[in-house]
């Protein structure tokens, strides 16, 4: 079985040249493979991937082993059988691949343990040695073999400073550069976190009908149409062509639901509106993949999909969404949703580390969270506070929760903006003789914890949320001075009126 599983990752290396640097950067060595000739060709296929612009296929390695002289009838033999082995899938390749690692190192294991029994009884080649040099070489051996398990992780901190030299080296093009990858339009939201990063693990919670799913979505196509790479949402909640029909309505501004039903020949306007939505769509959609998720999609499948979907790009970038992370499926049963909360939670953490790659999980509010992003008692009064308000504490059964995360993000409703926003639309409708203002939240985007910042405050991104088309736009940020009684609400709602009409929203 060992000697069939071997034959398949080679195979699969051979074929694919960027699954072969991926693997070697997690530390597949030639010795973790058990047939001494199919560890002979792997050696050949490693030094021959260092060598620029050299082609790699079957005819070029049988070539290089006969110029090393490593080329046997036995060699030969394997050669051709392991020529004609199917190859796998790049997330099996992975797997195969930690198998025979797993493998290697219990194979070194098993050896040590002979040689320090037959030390322990006067036995073999060392039994004459001192009992220091003895210990001594079986430490250095077992600290080896961690290497070699946690290759890509115990390196020196020069490597890493090394890599910042570099950084620092370049001449600045244009603008300051971001950390992360680009959600533009979101400006302030990718200022503030310094765009999306890679290896970070983000939560986006709020309470029901605050527009997490769409912001989420929003952000999810913003990664894939600005940076060219792969997108995985993955929802236990809706449809896929009820998501997509938000991400079309957003650009229409129409209500998805009108998005999903026949559009009769006296539309044409409505037609041609849609026509010219999906085509703008194709800047993302090729790039972005909605997943409608059940039981089965456990992290660990989710995992394999990712492998398997950068390997298609040629990628090592890959972003992740989870709607929501009450519902991701484990391989065990919990009794409380607290500890299946906290064991999705640090399992997500490890996707992102492991992957190197930006996870986003939104995640429910539990009553308490409800009833604090309620309508205030005293609203008319403008007595709401800087504290009255949900956090990552709230969230259903995620005590732990915001200590697995780098960046929080909490939605929330601003009460007395969006009074404030309604009064000032109704007095245009007056001026205009009109009755036909949408329905406009003004949301808070609470960032209560943002790992790695330059050191700014955590600050309050303000969003006019589009509720009957499901549309997010940001409109500025909010200070503390604005939970005071004596700010003045209406300036501050003027100026988001400007800010919306600039952008022709109303228009349509």
């Amino acid at each position: 079985m060992s000697t069939e599983i071997e034959a398949k990752v080679l195979n699969s290396l051979v074929r694919d040249r960027y699954l072969l640097i991926q693997v070697m950067g997690d530390g597949l060595l030639p010795d973790v493979f058990r047939d001494l000739n199919l560890r002979i060709i792997f050696k050949t296929v490693t030094e021959m991937s260092h060598i620029p612009d050299q082609v790699i296929d079957w005819i070029t390695i049988e070539e290089h082993l006969k110029k090393q002289g490593r080329f046997t009838p036995e060699v030969g033999r394997v050669l051709g059988a392991a020529r004609e082995d199917d190859g796998v899938d790049a997330d099996q390749v992975m797997a195969y691949v930690e198998i025979l690692k797993d493998q290697s190192l219990r194979d070194k294991l098993y050896k040590l343990s002979q040689l320090m029994a037959g030390y322990a009884m006067r036995k073999g080649p060392h039994k004459d040695h001192d009992f220091l040099d003895f210990s001594n070489r079986t430490i250095q051996t077992l600290i080896e073999m961690q290497k070699q398990k946690s290759h890509k992780r115990l390196l020196p901190v020069r490597e890493t400073i090394s890599e910042i030299r570099d950084l620092t080296n370049q001449e600045k093009d244009g603008e300051k550069t971001l950390l992360g990858f680009s959600i533009h339009p979101h400006e302030r939201l990718e200022h503030v976190l310094s765009g999306i990063r890679k290896g970070f693990y983000y939560g986006l919670a709020g309470p029901p009908r605050r527009g997490k799913t769409t912001l989420a979505l929003d952000i999810a196509s913003r990664l894939a149409e600005n940076n060219n790479f792969p997108v995985l949402f993955y929802t236990w909640e809706q449809t896929r062509r009820t998501l997509a029909a938000r991400l079309l309505g957003r650009e229409c501004y129409m209500n998805p639901v009108r998005l999903l039903t026949e559009v009769s020949p006296e539309e044409k306007k409505r037609h041609a509106l849609v026509q010219k939505v999906i085509e703008r769509s194709r800047a993302y959609s090729d790039n972005l993949f909605v997943i409608e998720a059940g039981r089965t999609d456990t992290l660990d499948r989710i995992k394999a999909q990712a492998y398997n979907i950068m390997h298609e790009f040629r990628s090592d970038n890959i972003a992740i969404f989870l709607d929501y992370l009450q519902k991701i499926p484990l391989q065990r049963q919990y009794e409380d949703i607290r500890g299946q909360v906290n064991e999705a939670s640090a399992q997500l953490a490890d996707l992102s580390l492991q992957l190197n790659c930006a996870v986003f999980a939104i995640s429910a509010m539990d009553k308490e969270g409800c009833k604090l992003d309620e309508k205030p008692p005293s609203y008319d009064e403008f007595s709401t506070t800087f504290y009255a308000r949900p956090t990552m504490h709230n969230c259903v059964g995620g005590g732990d929760l915001e200590y697995d995360l780098d960046v929080a993000l909490v939605l929330s409703k601003d009460w007395v903006a969006t009074k404030n926003l309604q009064d000032r639309l109704n007095l245009q409708e007056k001026e205009e003789g009109r009755g036909d203002t949408p329905q406009i939240d003004i949301i808070n985007v609470h960032i209560d914890k943002n790992r790695d910042s330059s050191g700014e405050t955590a600050p309050t991104i303000q969003y006019a949320f589009f509720i009957t088309i499901n549309k997010f736009v940001e409109v500025g940020f909010k200070t503390e001075a604005e939970y005071s009684k004596d700010f003045k609400g209406f300036a501050k709602a003027e100026d988001v009126f400007g800010a919306l009409l600039d952008t022709g929203i109303f228009k349509l």
